[in-house]
């Protein structure tokens, strides 16, 4: 059985499953809040996607799922205000990142992406 993950193993499992921003989440102090680690996250995500790696934004995207599925109620609720709210500037640029981007969306955070949007209409 998968153990929540928590503010503590945070860091430590962005680290591990995007190893090529992992010295990025390694220097962040230990005291780093959520938001700020989610900040990092979208920061980490955005410099990717604009060098064209997207092999490694869908190590992101897949990890920021893993937090919005398997985190305590905090980490998942800052997943949705921070993460996915910065992913949708990317998406809603409609160039040709934004379009793979798009592709490249895990289950979780497509549905989750499409809550905001329709939330949000008047």
């Amino acid at each position: 059985m998968r153990t929540t993950i928590d503010q503590t193993n945070l860091r430590q499992l962005l680290a591990e499953q995007i190893p090529e921003a992992a010295a990025t989440f390694k220097a962040l102090p230990g005291g780093t809040s959520v938001f700020v680690t989610l900040h990092k996250l979208c920061e980490v995500t955005s410099v990717l996607a604009h060098q064209n790696r997207f092999r490694a934004v869908k190590h992101c995207l897949l990890a920021a799922e893993d937090l919005l599925l398997h985190a305590e109620p905090r980490i998942s609720n800052a997943v949705c205000s921070v993460y996915v709210f910065q992913l949708s500037r990317l998406l809603d640029k409609r160039d040709a990142r934004a379009e793979v981007i798009h592709y490249l969306l895990p289950k979780a955070l497509r549905a989750e992406y499409r809550r905001q949007i329709t939330s949000c209409l008047p």
